[in-house]
This record gives structure tokens, sequence and C-alpha cells, in this order.
């Protein structure tokens, strides 16, 4: 009995794996993605390897002559324009001649504007005047400040002048 079950189902299942059922024809879609890809284009693909290129020597120098142009304007257009609008740099009027800082945030500064200098005090909290400096000169040269300081028209001991020249005895 279980021969001729086993007989039975065998057949049935042989008849089942040769009756196909009839399949729709394919849309034009499927048609067209059925059909041998080629490309004429000219264009290299991963199977085919692109034409050999030879480097040319003109091309490298004129692109190291453009980027060295560049550069160059860019140059002159920065000390011709931009150096006025850098944060900081101001005009001639307003110019911050010294700072000390004193830790923590905390500065002291020299401001000079126009012809006079502040002693200035910024903090977090904000900045303050602590004084205005008087008689500040610190467009004398060298020169200047020998000619004001020394008189050479009379002879004077070594130690006097060397006392002089350090500001000491004045």
């Amino acid at each position: 009995m279980v021969r001729r079950a086993l007989i039975c189902f065998g057949m049935l299942l042989g008849m089942g794996l040769w009756a196909e059922a009839p399949t729709p024809p394919p849309s034009p879609a499927q048609q067209e993605l059925q059909q041998k890809f080629t490309l004429d284009d000219g264009k290299p693909t991963q199977g085919q390897s692109a034409p050999p290129s030879q480097p040319s020597g003109w091309r490298a120098i004129g692109s190291t002559v453009f980027v060295l142009a560049l550069m160059g304007g860019g140059l002159w257009a920065f000390r011709k324009w931009g150096v006025r609008h850098i944060p900081g740099t101001g005009g001639t009027r307003l110019k911050l001649e010294e700072t000390l800082a004193l830790g923590d945030r905390r500065h002291v500064s020299i401001l000079r504007a126009d012809d006079e200098h502040f002693l200035i005090a910024m903090t977090p909290q904000g900045v303050s005047l602590l004084a205005r400096l008087d008689g500040v000169n610190t467009a004398a040269t060298f020169d200047q400040a020998m000619d004001r300081d020394l008189s050479m028209e009379a002879p004077m001991p070594i130690r006097e002048m060397e006392a002089r020249l350090k500001g000491e005895g004045r």
C-alpha cells in the first residue's frame, strides 16, 4: 500500500513538472531589456581602456604661469584694497600702541587718538579710562633726543654724561 502511494505520488509529480503554464508575451520594455547592449559612443567603460594621452609640458608650464599670475594679482589686490578692510587695522587716526596683559583677560593699553595718548584698562566687564597721558613724545628720533638731552657745546665729565644717558640726575 505504501508502495502504491509512492508510485502515484511520483507519477503526479512527474506530470506536474512536464506541464508548463502558458506565459504571456513580453511587454515592449521587457523586449528592450532582453536585447543585447552595445556601446558605440566611443566612451571608455569598465571593460575598455581609455585611449592613451600624452603628457604635455606646455600645458604644465601654462598652468604654473596661470597659478602664479593669480597669486600675484591677489597679493596686489590685497595690498591695494584689503588692508583697510581687516578688523583691527582701522585708519591712521586711532591706534593701539602698546598692550600689557595682566592675566585673566585683563589688559592695560596705550591708545593713541590723533596726537593724544590715553591709558585704558580692558576687562571682561568693559573698558575704562585710567589716565590721559600728556607730554608723551613717541615721534622723536634718537638724534632729536640726543640734541635735546645733551648739549655738546661745553665739555662734560664722562660719569655725568653716562648718568644723563641713563636718565639719572635730570
